[in-house]
């Protein structure tokens, strides 16, 4: 009798725990798995808005994969990471640690450096290229024309190079804010005492960085990194909004590659396919990150025991 009972117990919470996750589960098998679903019976088809869609099998995968253009997007997402991603983990650590410094008026750099990315995309990037037009009366080119720097206005957008060095400027500014948050609790759940021991054996503020506070802050660093990962690859508004793609198709991205083949070209089945290579290549991220963070976690336990 008793062990029915406590059968019908560890029954009656392992249902209820699945009654509090359906919710959840609903709204995720709706927006996510049904989506991508739908996507992958897309990319067999040859399928426009207008007419009726086309079996075709692998066709629009082996296209895209043999598609030079595609290729391209993908090497200008490859590079926007590598650069950004360490710049904006780098600043947002640099920032933080600035300001887990007393003194006075703290508040004010902290609301500066966090609010921007509590910005809508299009407030932000609109104000942007207002400020980086390419006519005299733009404001970075008034201004830089009126304290001698520049002798004419500067296309801004126009040379590859400079024009993404403007996006990873803008992006690193946008969004260093919730790393800034991120690090900053970090470093406040660090002893103190550590500190003062270290600095007692005569450590300087390098060796207390090293041993100290990057251990510490070393989980949390593991998942901004990969946070940033993932925004870095579905960079889109940044180019749509100031480039368009240009110069010559030099900023264009995956993501931008996919809106412009389903929505410029209306090829949804091709679209459908490049979707499926994107989600390819930031799941094969997101399980290095996982493995990289699992033995983080680990071997910090292992060094608590």
């Amino acid at each position: 009798m008793s062990r029915s009972v406590s059968i019908f117990k560890l029954v009656r919470r392992e249902v209820g725990a699945y009654l509090f996750l359906l919710p959840h589960m609903f709204f995720f098998g709706l927006f996510v798995v049904a989506p991508l679903i739908y996507a992958l019976m897309m990319s067999f088809h040859q399928w426009r808005l207008i007419g009726e869609p086309r079996y075709i099998w692998l066709t629009n995968f082996m296209n895209v994969w043999n598609d030079s253009r595609f290729w391209n997007t993908v090497k200008n997402t490859a590079i926007f990471a590598a650069i950004s991603v360490p710049l904006t983990v780098i600043l947002g650590l640099f920032l933080a640690l600035i300001l887990n410094q007393k003194f006075y008026g703290k508040l004010w750099p902290l609301v500066a450096f966090v609010s921007p990315a509590f910005f809508g995309s299009i407030g932000i990037l609109f104000s942007w290229r207002w400020i980086l037009a390419s006519f005299p009366s733009g404001l970075a080119n008034y201004y830089l024309t009126k304290l001698g720097i520049i002798n004419s206005a500067i296309s801004w957008f126009q040379d590859p190079t400079l024009a993404w060095t403007c996006i990873i400027a803008i992006t690193a500014w946008w969004i260093v804010g919730f790393s800034v948050l991120l690090y900053l609790g970090a470093l406040q759940q660090i002893p103190p005492e550590q500190y003062e021991a270290a600095k007692l054996d005569g450590a300087g503020r390098w060796a207390l960085f090293v041993h100290i506070t990057l251990p510490w802050i070393r989980n949390v660093m593991f998942f901004d990194v990969a946070r940033h990962v993932l925004l870095a690859f579905g960079l889109f508004d940044q180019v749509y909004i100031l480039t368009g793609g240009g110069p010559a198709g030099s900023t264009r991205t995956m993501v931008y590659y996919l809106y412009s083949v389903g929505f410029e070209r209306q090829q949804l089945g091709r679209a459908a396919s490049i979707s499926w290579y994107i989600f390819m290549v930031i799941s094969l991220f997101g399980l290095m990150q996982l493995a990289l963070l699992t033995q983080s976690i680990r071997s910090a336990e292992t060094e608590v025991e």
